[in-house]
């Protein structure tokens, strides 16, 4: 029988680790919250600020099930933008094209199908993409 992280590692690519690893954080709290009578399962929203965008975002692309919309507020959606590394990813995008390409919502943005709002500020001065890339 095949261990958890390799079946997710065959289902979630180079970017098991943070997707894989996400969606199964996400979903465990989800039943959590319905188990304990606090949520109801298809009123759930997911939100979150800079990073927090970026794991709203890749949520509704790979666990659509979970949550009714999500709200992203100042996110980098797009790690080919920052080729240099980001987090705790020291590798260059040319070293690890997948792991850019897999972890970036932007790729996996036709797979959203749940309301999202994004809101970012013109003031802000480190956001991971430009503002005027959102206008």
């Amino acid at each position: 029988m095949e261990r958890d992280d390799q079946v997710s590692k065959k289902r979630w690519g180079s970017a098991y680790c943070y997707v894989g690893q996400l969606v199964a954080s996400a979903e465990a709290a989800v039943e959590e919250v319905i188990r304990r009578g606090v949520a109801h399962p298809k009123k759930i929203v997911v939100g979150g600020h800079s990073y927090g965008a970026f794991m709203t975002a890749n949520l509704l692309a790979h666990a659509p099930h979970l949550f009714c919309c999500g709200i992203a507020r100042s996110g980098a959606y797009n790690r080919t933008l920052t080729p240099f590394g980001f987090q705790n990813e020291d590798r260059t995008l040319w070293e690890a094209t997948n792991t850019y390409v897999e972890m970036s919502p932007f790729m996996s943005a036709n797979k959203i199908k749940n309301p999202i709002l994004l809101i970012h500020g013109e003031e802000d001065n480190n956001p991971g993409t430009l503002t005027m890339q959102v206008r």
